[in-house]
């Protein structure tokens, strides 16, 4: 199956190569597309490239099964970390932070959106991070396929193949409504139909997402508000934003930068503590978006929470990975000195900020100078809010880069799996020529379509 896909890579690629000319005006008109649906960033059409991530079935299979059970891990883990003191203390959060975890956010399930950031190479995938507190690109991923499936009429090689579509902002929305009408049932104030506030600041990146989203709620019957944090106030006992009352918070702010701003975002946080509104993600979302996570899962001493399955996948998708300390620490059965392990190893490894995103920070061993690498290590060799990880390859692809005319060039690649409720909600994947692969640190958004072949299903 796999070589099948290379073909209808090879295929498509071939297509874009016979004329230049086409192949711009066809860039040209999805470009265009995503300004008129609103898929910008920072007011720019989306950055994206002429050609999807095509996986086949298989492969989609294995994404799935791979994600749904560390979604369960995850959430397993949240409530452990809720229960144990030992966790708490490794974890290392503020009482900030504490603070907002011990909120009951009125639901059952701790995480409802996520979003599993990987590298996947044929059938093998490694899960770097979790972007749990406040994932985007549900939206755009939607919008990303629609723009790609009108330029698809132009390739009639690809009437041979069945591909499969996800509809990420229906599913998002019934995720939301879920939790809010178990919210409901200790909250029998509330409304059987909620108005929706999408929550985070004015002049994000992402805007144009929360728009998309508002669009979407709307046209299926929910009045939907967009509002920053500290324009939510209580008044009488309920929650209005900018103006109007609200019952259902899609948050999107991030929760650090909530606490950077903690007496300005007051109102907003009571709304949530006091059961004036229901928040989807919760704040407890960010006890798992933190990458220490990464080295507590794989630690023996914490792992009888989870089922042999989920033990399974941890060990096969997580790399290796420990909070940055002055200790020891195992290492390939081995037990070595952290610091000096680090030290010598500079090129298998990688330094991240543990609780950051989109690329932010991330030194990787092989590309930072020695000077640099120890000047990191020592920084924050005591303050445990870093991480080190073992480097992961990186898997490549070509994709086309338009000029003047169209020239092939291998990228890197990642894959972003969405989990809602715990359940697979289709991917996006970012492409870039730099190792760290962010949209915000220069790099494109394509869409990820799982493909099979509609002759080698009737073999």
């Amino acid at each position: 199956m796999l070589d099948s896909i290379a073909n209808l890579n090879l295929a498509f690629l071939i297509q874009l190569d016979k004329d230049s000319n086409e192949a711009t005006r066809k860039f040209n008109l999805l470009r265009q597309f995503l300004i008129r649906e609103k898929c910008t960033f920072n007011s720019q059409a989306m950055p994206t490239l002429l050609k999807p991530n095509f996986i086949s079935r298989k492969q989609n299979q294995a994404l799935i099964y791979a994600v749904e059970k560390i979604s369960s891990a995850l959430v397993k883990f949240i409530h452990l970390y809720l229960n144990d003191q030992s966790v708490r203390k490794i974890m290392n959060f503020s009482k900030k932070e504490e603070e907002l975890f011990s909120i009951d956010p009125g639901y059952r399930m701790p995480l409802v959106i996520s979003r599993l950031d990987a590298f996947m190479e044929d059938y093998s995938l490694k899960f770097l991070e979790f972007n749990c507190d406040s994932p985007a690109g549900t939206a755009y991923a939607d919008v990303m396929e629609n723009g790609f499936r009108e330029l698809f009429h132009d390739f009639d090689f690809l009437e041979n193949w069945e591909m499969d579509y996800f509809k990420r902002q229906d599913s998002l929305l019934k995720a939301l409504l879920a939790c809010y009408n178990e919210f409901r049932e200790t909250h029998d104030a509330m409304p059987s139909k909620p108005v929706i506030a999408i929550v985070d600041w004015e002049n994000v990146s992402t805007y144009s997402e929360f728009m998309l989203h508002q669009n979407y709620f709307t046209k299926k019957g929910y009045r939907t508000v967009l509002c920053s944090p500290q324009n939510i106030h209580i008044v009488k006992g309920k929650a209005f934003a900018c103006g109007e009352e609200v019952h259902l918070v899609y948050r999107r702010v991030i929760t650090r930068e909530l606490l950077n701003q903690w007496d300005d975002v007051q109102d907003f946080i009571q709304s949530i503590k006091k059961g004036l509104v229901c928040c989807c993600n919760s704040f407890r979302s960010y006890i798992v978006g933190n990458k220490k996570v990464l080295s507590v899962i794989t630690d023996p001493r914490f792992q009888y929470i989870f089922s042999k399955e989920e033990l399974n996948v941890i060990k096969k998708t997580i790399p290796w990975t420990k909070i940055l300390a002055d200790t020891k620490a195992m290492y390939n059965n081995i037990r070595v000195h952290l610091k000096e392990f680090i030290l010598e190893n500079k090129d298998i490894l990688v330094l991240k900020p543990a609780n950051l995103y989109g690329g932010k920070d991330v030194y990787i061993g092989c590309e930072t100078t020695g000077k640099t690498w120890r000047k990191v290590l020592y920084d924050h060799l005591d303050d445990g809010s870093w991480v080190v990880q073992e480097f992961v390859d990186i898997p490549r692809d070509i994709y086309p880069e338009l000029s003047e005319e169209v020239v092939l060039r291998f990228k890197k690649v990642n894959i972003n799996p969405f989990a809602l409720l715990g359940k697979y909600s289709g991917s996006i994947t970012r492409v870039s020529d730099n190792m760290v692969i962010n949209v915000s640190a220069g790099g494109g958004l394509v869409p990820t379509l799982s493909v099979a072949n509609k002759k080698d299903k009737l073999k």
